[in-house]
């Protein structure tokens, strides 16, 4: 069973009103990301990237749960730049896993993958992380997201 240590929202009391708890979920989901784009920054390997896709999945996750508790122009807004980097972190780690399923496919067939197709895998890979890395730094600028990651007040919401 996994622990409940890791399912705890810092800040979040269980006698919380519905919508005031969904600012300190959405808050805490958001520096999530943060920290994994942190992560991938220093780091832009297979596993960050999976982990970052993962954080801006869970954080859709849970704006669709508090729905009702956002304004509908913010919610548009923040929902579609997360859907955006979650689309465009999809094309970066389907690149991974092709470089990683031609690797298998040349072992197990005993056939020699032309070195050509691998180096143009690669620059696909170098090419759509640098467009991750961009898009990123959007996204943590963006003024939609910091109405949410520094909000107060859930009313703002």
């Amino acid at each position: 069973m996994a622990s409940k240590k890791r399912y705890k929202i810092p800040g979040l009391n269980v006698n919380s009103k519905y919508k005031s708890a969904s600012l300190v979920v959405l808050q805490e989901k958001l520096r999530q990301i943060f920290k994994e784009i942190d992560k991938f920054f220093f780091d832009d390997s297979t596993e960050n990237l999976h982990s970052l896709r993962i954080a801006f999945r869970r954080f859709r996750y849970v704006m669709e749960i508090f729905h009702p508790c956002i304004e509908t122009k913010l919610f548009d807004e923040v929902y579609n730049l997360a859907k955006n980097m979650q689309d465009l972190i999809g094309e970066g780690r389907d690149l991974d896993v092709m470089e990683i399923k031609v690797g298998l496919l040349e072992k197990e067939t005993n056939k020699k993958i032309p070195k050509y197709f691998y180096k143009k895998i690669s620059e696909e890979k170098n090419k759509i992380r640098r467009s991750i890395k961009t898009e990123l730094i959007n996204f943590m600028i963006s003024r939609e997201i910091n109405k949410i990651l520094i909000n107060k007040k859930a009313r703002a919401l």
